[in-house]
């Protein structure tokens, strides 16, 4: 549902009794701000009570029916039953007392159309963002919002300024592990969920990645392996390995761009390339051939003291021709923490064309 908001008055002047279906009491023959919203083309056909209970989730079925039955959501201005289907350009008026404790959610509460992170490319299909270090893409920790629900928030509060629909909810459309930073897609139609879905299905987006790994790679290398998740009775962390068969194939191409030192031990920073996205896909490939992640105790890479556990940055996806409006690719600068470690090590981020 397009969220063009706009709160206006109406007033309502029929008998009101207090019921028992959730619907706070006490309305009566006063003053009542309604706020509406206009369908988009996702919510064209849509039942209504389907509709509002996106934007009401909270709501018990019953407590949707009594507001319908009573005028405090209406389309167009009139009333309407719960099996009315929806059509693209329809108003929705609902109620602000109905929406106020949605507003009041911990997750909209600034009430400020603001994405606390770097926006590298957004448009009615797309919200491209570069990820920040050690945060959850879906599951977050107690207490910490992963980036799904904040994304999710996002969309529903920059409805006010043309989110596409109350019955699509955004989301990733890729993995990034929490610790891995850069570009990340999230869908913001149903139209780019589903060409992202199929160009992923065909492997027609090209992804880089930037990481610093142990030992000294001399020569760019092609890495094909099956991947399998290992035995892991760890709820909150699973590993992956190299298996001989059996498992999904990863694909991985490796290419030096500069080495260093840190602490005495060698370093290189690889540009890898991947075509398929497995879990802890070059991670795992990278620790089988010798060169794990500088940090990756869990890949067996040696511990270090550093604002990072270690350092893996998705730069670079490239994108082929489309009618979506997206270019043909996108880039994610560097953290400032992945600059740093690199200046550290002897390799100057400057003088490299790629960064």
């Amino acid at each position: 549902m397009n969220l063009q908001c706009a709160p206006f008055f109406r007033r309502l002047v029929w008998p009101f009794a207090c019921p028992d279906d959730g619907i706070r009491c006490g309305i009566q023959s006063r003053n009542v701000e309604f706020r509406k919203f206009e369908a988009g083309p996702e919510d064209d056909g849509r039942r209504a009570d389907r509709v509002i209970r996106r934007l009401l989730p909270d709501e018990r079925l019953s407590s949707v029916y009594g507001a319908l039955r009573k005028g405090f959501i209406r389309i167009n201005d009139k009333r309407i039953k719960p099996e009315t289907h929806v059509a693209s350009g329809d108003v929705l008026s609902v109620a602000d007392f109905l929406l106020a404790q949605k507003d009041a959610a911990p997750a909209e509460s600034s009430g400020k159309n603001v994405l606390p992170y770097e926006i590298i490319f957004k448009n009615e299909h797309f919200l491209v963002i570069n990820k920040p270090y050690d945060i959850s893409v879906q599951q977050a920790g107690a207490g910490r919002l992963s980036l799904a629900e904040t994304v999710a928030a996002y969309y529903r509060s920059a409805g006010k300024s043309g989110a596409a629909s109350l019955s699509f909810t955004p989301g990733p459309l890729h993995r990034l592990d929490r610790k891995t930073t850069g570009i990340l897609f999230f869908s913001w139609s149903l139209e780019g969920a589903q060409w992202f879905s199929r160009q992923m299905a065909a492997h027609g987006l090209e992804k880089k990645y930037l990481a610093l790994v142990q030992g000294i790679l001399s020569s760019a290398e092609e890495w094909e392996d099956f991947i399998e998740k290992e035995d892991d009775s760890r709820p909150s962390f699973h590993t992956v390995r190299i298996v001989q068969s059996g498992g999904k194939c990863a694909h991985t191409e490796a290419e030096p761009v500069s080495s260093g030192t840190y602490n005495g031990r060698p370093v290189t920073l690889v540009k890898f390339t991947i075509s398929t996205g497995r879990m802890h896909q070059i991670r795992a490939q990278a620790a089988f051939r010798g060169f794990p992640l500088l940090g990756d105790t869990a890949y067996g890479g040696a511990a270090i003291h550093e604002k990072q556990d270690f350092f893996l940055h998705a730069y670079e996806v490239r994108i082929p021709g489309n009618t979506l409006g997206l270019p043909r690719a996108l880039e994610a600068p560097l953290p400032v923490f992945f600059n740093n470690m690199l200046n550290k090590t002897l390799i100057n981020p400057e003088n490299s064309s790629i960064i």
